[in-house]
């Protein structure tokens, strides 16, 4: 090879791209135990204590896995989980878990600051792999109703959220009621999904926060309250128009039962 022949190459090989450095891997929890829970009637909990700690209590993988794959909205409802086996939903477990002290705070985390963790348990624990991909869903739009007006039960928040907190959110209540002071457009569409049984995205044009009292029934044969669907209309001026649109969702390629500890 010439010396002209020996630089040329020199230089094109100098001039190659060079390989993405591998990203960072996602946290795992310091210690985890993951037991199947077998009792013959469990109450599904999960809580996270100060320090660090996970305690889940008969949770399903399924659930687990829609909060720890979720969005900044929250946690990917049943239909956003595609290909998952039926033991994810109807098996239970109990995990105890603590992150590393690096991570660990005298208070109690928020769930998302969890997610990684939880994702890595999953991975490292079930062998779970999975995939994102957009499917075309039925969901719900909510607009605002023909005439425009806003129903009694909604208006525009007057609360300071940043004072005060206590006023601000959802806390949970009776079944087929919401009755808050301030409630932010992303939390009132989780809270339509779970009455509605679909994913709903918010096509009002209205500025939240906003003070709601909406009541419904899930069951009109064993009350005289109107459906969801009505009490949106009735109550809020607003309505939940059927239709199908893309979708992110999250598919599962492989999971497997975890080897008891």
């Amino acid at each position: 090879m010439t010396i002209v022949a020996l630089a040329a190459a020199t230089i094109r090989i100098a001039a190659a791209p060079q390989l993405p450095e591998a990203a960072d891997p996602k946290p795992s929890f310091e210690v985890a135990s993951v037991k199947q829970n077998t009792s013959a009637a469990p109450q599904a909990s999960l809580r996270i204590d100060p320090g660090g700690y996970l305690r889940a209590t008969a949770a399903p993988v399924f659930w687990l896995i829609g909060g720890a794959y979720g969005d900044a909205k929250g946690a990917l409802r049943p239909e956003q989980v595609v290909g998952a086996p039926s033991w994810l939903r109807s098996e239970r477990y109990d995990i105890a878990a603590k992150v590393p002290d690096a991570y660990a705070s005298g208070e109690a985390s928020p769930f998302i600051t969890m997610r990684p963790f939880i994702q890595s348990l999953l991975e490292e624990r079930f062998y779970l792999r999975t995939h994102r991909e957009s499917r075309e869903l039925p969901i719900y739009a909510l607009v605002r109703a023909r005439n425009g007006r806003l129903g009694p039960g909604l208006s525009r928040s007057t609360v300071d959220c940043s004072k005060d907190e206590t006023k601000c959110g959802f806390g949970g209540g009776a079944a087929g009621r919401i009755k808050v002071e301030a409630l932010t457009s992303d939390l009132l569409m989780q809270l339509l999904a779970n009455a509605s049984g679909r994913i709903v995205i918010d096509r009002t044009g209205l500025e939240g926060p906003f003070a709601i009292d909406l009541e419904w029934s899930q069951d009109q044969s064993v009350s005289d309250r109107p459906s969801i669907f009505t009490a949106v209309q009735e109550q809020l001026g607003l309505k939940l128009e059927s239709m199908r649109e893309p979708v992110n969702v999250l598919v599962i390629d492989h999971v497997e039962r975890p080897s008891p500890d």
